[in-house]
């Protein structure tokens, strides 16, 4: 399967760059990723900054442009939190979605990842493939499940 994948351009005119994708948002397909500019927003007539929880670590979104958008909502964190029995392997993250199918109200969902990578790099390569995963899901669904765990390779929902 061949996949396009749509960069933001390097603008630093915020109102140019709005302008530039509100003339391309509405090409359903190739997904947008890694925007801070959304997309999807500037078709809808929504504010389209995403606004950053953390400013030095990366912005990892994607977006068909038309439909939805998703972004990471933090850095990954230890899962469980509050483990009292030493460090866990687990690491989880949020991701913030919006469809405009559910009539564009912003949902949560979890994704756990119970081997993560060691380094730092590979974990964030490993969440650009979670945000890959459950934008597969939104273009085919309007609503995610709350929690999945990642295997490395597949999303897979955990029922609780």
């Amino acid at each position: 399967m061949l996949t396009f994948q749509r960069r933001s351009p390097a603008v630093k005119d915020p109102l140019r760059l709005a302008s530039f994708m509100a003339s391309h948002a509405r090409q359903a397909g190739p997904r947008w990723v890694d925007f801070q500019i959304c997309p999807h927003c500037v078709a809808t007539g929504r504010p389209f900054m995403l606004e950053r929880l953390n400013e030095c670590g990366p912005m990892i979104s994607r977006s068909d442009g038309v439909s939805f958008h998703l972004v990471m909502g933090d850095r990954p964190i230890v899962y469980p939190a509050e483990r009292a029995t030493g460090k866990s392997e687990m690491v989880s993250a949020g991701f913030w979605y919006v469809h405009e199918a559910n009539g564009g109200s912003t949902e949560t969902v979890v994704v756990i990842v119970r081997r993560p990578p060691g380094n730092g790099g590979s974990l964030l390569r490993h969440f650009e493939k979670v945000a890959d995963k459950l934008f597969e899901k939104l273009r085919k669904l309007s609503r995610l499940s709350c929690l999945y765990e990642f295997d490395g390779r597949q999303l897979h929902q955990v029922v609780y």
